[in-house]
């Protein structure tokens, strides 16, 4: 019997629970339901990823300033040193320990009986001295 029938003396169906949807009906709906799981998790995925990228941007321009500010010390430490009478060359000097170092490199010329020397500060921050993640170098012409 199909659950569309009636009796023909009440008019009510014979059965008395609902009629379940067809068999090709229950089947979209699954599927629906699985492309929408797995486009939500592809959305999840991609916004995982693009904040990871962005953490990485962010811990890269860190290092960068950080090795800006420790070769900018390392110009103020060349120049102190040359002040006092020293050479002003540094290898990997520890700005911030385990984190930032800075090498400097004087050149002298003199010029007319005075004396101007090129001061070469290389700053590194991340990682360890021999391989940081970042460098940044800055030259400066100097006469005390």
């Amino acid at each position: 019997m199909s659950c569309s029938r009636v009796k023909p003396a009440s008019r009510r169906p014979l059965l008395s629970a609902r009629c379940p949807a067809p068999l090709a009906q229950r089947g979209a709906a699954l599927i629906m339901a699985i492309f929408l799981i797995v486009g939500l998790a592809a959305l999840g995925a991609l916004a995982s990823r693009l904040l990871v990228m962005g953490s990485t941007e962010s811990i890269n321009a860190w290092y960068s300033a950080q090795a800006l500010y420790a070769a900018e010390s390392g110009v103020d430490l060349a120049a102190r040193d040359l002040r006092s009478g020293g050479g002003g060359n540094v290898i990997d000097a520890v700005v911030r320990a385990d984190q930032a170092w800075v090498s400097t490199q004087v050149t002298r010329v003199d010029i007319g009986g005075r004396t101007l020397y090129t001061i070469t500060s290389t700053g590194a921050a991340g990682g360890r001295p021999g391989a940081p993640r970042s460098r940044r170098r800055i030259v400066v012409q100097f006469m005390p």
